[in-house]
């Protein structure tokens, strides 16, 4: 449970400071966008960072939920507690798709794809089969 406790911290800190840190979406101008990174290049990279970092800690918490789901429904054993904690702290997505829909969903389908790529390299190498 640390190592789950410290996953959720990870993916709500960095997604709030990924939609904080980025620079000003709403009207998109490039030259803007560009200025930005010009003059506050730190605050640009820590949101590419906080990006990168919060869609692989995002991606284990998608990947948890979807191996507990799938032990679910086949009638397996799981610990509920890692699955629902996984599942309530994935609630965040709700705030970031209120704050920029776009931007939002961009994020999870980011942080599902690695969550995905995950799952499927986690298998192979426990059966060591397709």
């Amino acid at each position: 449970m640390g190592r789950l406790s410290m996953t959720v911290m990870a993916a709500v800190l960095c997604t709030y400071l990924f939609f904080r840190w980025l620079p000003p979406l709403e009207p998109f101008s490039l030259a803007q966008f560009l200025t930005g990174l010009l003059f506050s290049p730190l605050r640009t990279w820590l949101a590419f960072a906080c990006f990168l970092l919060g869609a692989a800690a995002n991606g284990a918490l998608i990947r948890t939920v979807i191996i507990g789901s799938g032990r679910l429904l086949f009638g397996r054993r799981f610990r509920v507690g890692e699955w629902l904690m996984s599942m309530a702290a994935l609630s965040h997505f709700y705030w970031a798709f209120r704050f920029h829909w776009q931007t939002a969903a961009l994020f999870f389908v980011f942080s599902f794809f690695y969550g995905m790529m995950t799952l499927r390299e986690r298998r192979l190498t426990e059966g060591g089969r397709l």
